[in-house]
């Protein structure tokens, strides 16, 4: 029960933070990392929970966040690479 009231309560906290500073510097940081395709009018909504549940679960279960961070990192390494080995074949 603890684990989850911690992680309730970092989640409000980043949640809130935030949503507050939205159009002073988070904004401005997103739109400099995505490609136009991927902003809307309406990214607060998006973004802002998206990022309090990864600060929130790295600060309850660090250690469980970085191992699934590696993982996905191997998997898709793993995939571009096939992908590239995969387009080499059908184009020769």
């Amino acid at each position: 029960m603890t684990p989850i009231l911690i992680w309730l309560i970092a989640f409000a906290v980043v949640l809130t933070l935030l949503l507050k500073r939205w159009d002073a510097s988070i904004n401005r940081g997103l739109d400099g990392l995505l490609p136009a395709v991927l902003r809307s009018e309406d990214d607060r909504w998006v973004w802002c929970p998206a990022l309090a549940v990864l600060v929130a679960t790295a600060v309850v279960q660090p250690v469980d966040l970085l191992l699934t961070l590696i993982v996905i990192g191997v998997l898709a390494l793993v995939g571009t690479k096939l992908a590239g080995w995969a387009m080499n074949k059908v184009q020769h």
